[in-house]
């Protein structure tokens, strides 16, 4: 079967994420419900509206494999884009939040800041770890879907989707780079090594559609 090209990919494809083969796409989820006390909230309906661009964009992707976290904003998020591939979502808690979810919401506010200013080398053990297991399962991921001569999509989180960012960079930052709610970070994997081809695009969404770009945890509002 001849490979997919940029051709068969919907319009702009090309000038909007500087794709010409086959790729890793990594998604941010949408704007989740507000209230971090709820440990596992869903999409508010900004995340429902950018979840249904997010999946118009990749309509024309020669998927075979959606990785998604098994939180509910990412599941909710993937929805569309499974049924517009055809695919049913693969549910792993590789790609899932490097903090447990069952985590208390006031712990959670008072380590996210200082631990996405900081460097992955002054993390402790386990998250060191946690990070190495996300490298390693996209990397798998991406070698089985270039395998099969197809695109790997990915909804995952910010912190989960930086660390590839910054392993095709070579940057140690744990944020390499700010990220929007349902941002599209397409890389392509060489050698088993990441390059990074666009980073956190929005183009496929509206600029009121545009959310989360400072903040990892959940259920801020638009903007913040």
């Amino acid at each position: 079967m001849p490979r997919t090209n940029v051709g068969a990919r919907p319009s702009g494809w090309a000038d909007r994420f500087g794709v010409t083969h086959l790729s890793i796409y990594l998604i941010r989820h949408g704007l989740a419900l507000a209230g971090a006390e709820d440990l596992d909230p869903g999409l508010a309906p900004l995340g429902h509206e950018q979840a249904a661009a997010t999946a118009k964009a990749l309509a024309g992707l020669s998927a075979k494999i959606l990785l998604v976290s098994p939180l509910r904003r990412t599941r909710e998020t993937a929805a569309p884009t499974a049924a517009a591939l055809g695919l049913e979502p693969l549910i792993r808690e590789e790609v899932a939040e490097v903090f447990d979810p069952a985590m208390a919401a006031e712990q959670r506010r008072s380590m996210i800041g200082p631990f996405m200013a900081g460097l992955w080398a002054d993390q402790p053990a386990h998250l060191q770890a946690w990070r190495r297991r996300v490298i390693e399962t996209v990397r798998e991921f991406g070698l089985a879907a270039a395998a099969a001569d197809a695109d790997l999509v990915i909804v995952s989180h910010y912190i989960a989707i930086g660390v590839i960012i910054g392993e095709a960079l070579g940057d140690d930052r744990v944020v390499p780079i700010p990220m929007a709610n349902c941002s599209i970070t397409s890389v392509s994997l060489g050698s088993g090594r990441f390059q990074l081809l666009k980073a956190v695009d929005t183009g496929h969404l509206s600029a009121a559609q545009v959310s989360g770009i400072g903040t990892a945890m959940a259920g801020r509002a638009p903007g913040a």
